[in-house]
């Protein structure tokens, strides 16, 4: 594969940016930037982004159209938890555990060539943040391209200099075979069941041959999955009404498209560094209330210790590792461990990752 950055081997095509539909130029699309200022001023001088999208392919003017009008919880606390999520976000690296180990199943050869990856369920670049913090060695020459549904997370993914693209997970603007890999990941429970099936055919169709797909989610039985019902759910201005997966209905999706996919249990803790141990015990705390917009719940526990007591209780997995074949040796309940420059508070979660193959 020709590096992505190198604009002088872009097809014809797409030298010039994607064409737009008739009449959309002037359509709002982020905030103060129309479908025409997008592509003007970000996708012009972005070779990668100038390389993959398309936004006249078939139906992209009704897709547009209804973006125009969303209003998505993730935009702002207004409509959901948006601007505590980004806060809690300024960490990217929380999540790593997790990320790290679905990068790697994305992009396995990635030591040879370049790859791109589309995270199509990016928010503000969390996954290509961390990927650029790290700099990890087992992940060499890889490019995250963000998407998102919401209008505000995709405007600050470009404030982060990231390549970005506002759009749905069932109806990608991309040209087909454009990119290495597809993960959907962090959110794939917000995308309804009827929509399922197309977002994994989106993201088969957007994959090049011999290209991997990842699905993440959380089992309806884990802990996780509680914690969104029972804590989330009832106490947060957008709720949390979302139905999380299964094997067989990620084994489903996939067979439904044709695709074999393989499901692993994946360990994807949050992982907070502190000074001290209270110092790490109280910043999970804290990053917890805001990542999921609970802190006024967390905040009513008798301080640090009462919230700390009540994440140990909704993230017991004793259970959960008695009836799934999943490491037993890791965490079963937030735990608090020395490190080589302080301490790191981690909470465990276990999600299921279906990894499917595109055919060459």
């Amino acid at each position: 594969m020709t590096p992505p950055g190198d604009a002088a081997v872009l097809p014809e095509s797409a030298a010039a940016g994607p064409a737009l539909p008739d009449g959309d130029a002037g359509r709002s699309y982020l905030p103060g930037m129309t479908l025409d200022d997008y592509v003007r001023d970000v996708v012009a001088p972005d070779a990668l982004l100038r390389s993959v999208l398309d936004f006249g392919r078939p139906g992209s003017r009704d897709v547009l159209s209804a973006l125009a009008s969303k209003v998505n919880e993730f935009d702002d606390d207004d409509t959901g938890r948006g601007d505590s999520y980004r806060r809690a976000q300024r960490d990217a690296t929380v999540r790593w555990t997790g990320m790290r180990r679905m990068l790697r199943l994305c992009a396995p050869t990635a030591a040879t060539r370049e790859s791109v990856v589309l995270d199509v369920l990016g928010g503000d670049g969390t996954v290509a943040r961390a990927v650029a913090v790290q700099d990890d060695a087992s992940l060499p020459g890889l490019t995250l391209l963000t998407g998102d549904v919401s209008a505000r997370m995709i405007a600050q993914a470009l404030g982060h200099g990231l390549p970005a693209v506002r759009q749905p997970a069932d109806f990608l603007f991309l040209r087909d075979a454009s990119v290495d890999a597809v993960l959907l990941a962090y959110g794939s429970h917000h995308i309804s069941p009827r929509d399922r099936p197309a977002a994994v055919r989106e993201a088969l169709r957007v994959v090049r041959p011999g290209g991997r797909v990842v699905l993440h989610d959380f089992h309806r039985a884990s802990p996780m999955a509680r914690f969104f019902s029972a804590v989330v759910h009832p106490h947060t201005e957008a709720g949390h009404d979302y139905a999380h997966f299964s094997r067989s209905e990620m084994t489903g999706l996939f067979a439904g498209a044709g695709v074999p996919a393989q499901v692993e249990d994946l360990y994807d803790p949050l992982v907070v560094a502190g000074a001290t141990e209270g110092e790490a015990r109280r910043r999970l705390c804290d990053y917890v209330g805001a990542m999921y917009g609970v802190g006024h719940v967390l905040g009513t526990q008798e301080g640090t210790d009462g919230a700390w007591r009540l994440l140990q209780d909704v993230f017991d997995h004793g259970e959960y590792v008695a009836q799934h074949a999943v490491d037993p040796t890791l965490p079963r309940t937030p735990a608090v461990r020395p490190a080589r420059h302080g301490w790191l508070a981690e909470l465990p979660r276990w999600a299921l990752v279906a990894v499917a193959r595109k055919a060459v």
